[in-house]
């Protein structure tokens, strides 16, 4: 069940937060990298890490997924009312303070949400040695692309 949502305000709050990552990679991997340091707002640091990595594609996937999702609507005209002018100069602070109220659709109607997605993948060679022809273990990769969102009425 969908909370009433409250008056929607301009106002963003931000906060630091703590980032860390760690990894481990062979040290031949270390002999063909680009290191990037960019300085950035409030004395903090962008570093970025490049390498090339033998690596083999494997045949992309497409997945799609769907959920039926259901309207909630105005419980009354006057609550259509208060919604339609939450923002106005006269409404906001009857709105502010009674919110408009909401309730399940009565007739029962709704939507799918459909979502598609291509699936990137490939497996890469992190400790080829190429020359010896030395692959190492294979570790498989993947990456999501072109999400898509789309509705449809059933």
């Amino acid at each position: 069940m969908f909370e009433p949502v409250e008056a929607v305000t301009d106002e963003a709050v931000l906060a630091f937060k703590k980032y860390a990552q760690q990894f481990t990679v062979d040290e031949d991997v270390f002999f063909d990298v680009d290191v990037a340091v960019q300085r950035e707002m409030f004395g903090h640091f962008a570093v970025q890490f490049r390498a090339r990595i033998l690596a083999d594609d494997l045949p992309p996937e497409t997945f799609t997924a769907r959920q039926h999702v259901t309207f909630e609507v105005p419980a009354s005209t006057w609550q259509m009312w208060k919604k339609s002018h939450a923002r106005r100069w006269y409404a906001r602070r009857l709105v502010a303070r009674w919110p408009a109220r909401y309730e399940p659709d009565p007739d029962g109607r709704g939507t799918n949400a459909v979502c598609s997605f291509n699936l990137e993948r490939w497996r890469s060679y992190p400790q080829a040695r190429v020359l010896p022809s030395q692959f190492g273990n294979a570790v498989r990769v993947h990456a999501i692309r072109d999400l898509r969102w789309t509705e449809e009425t059933p």
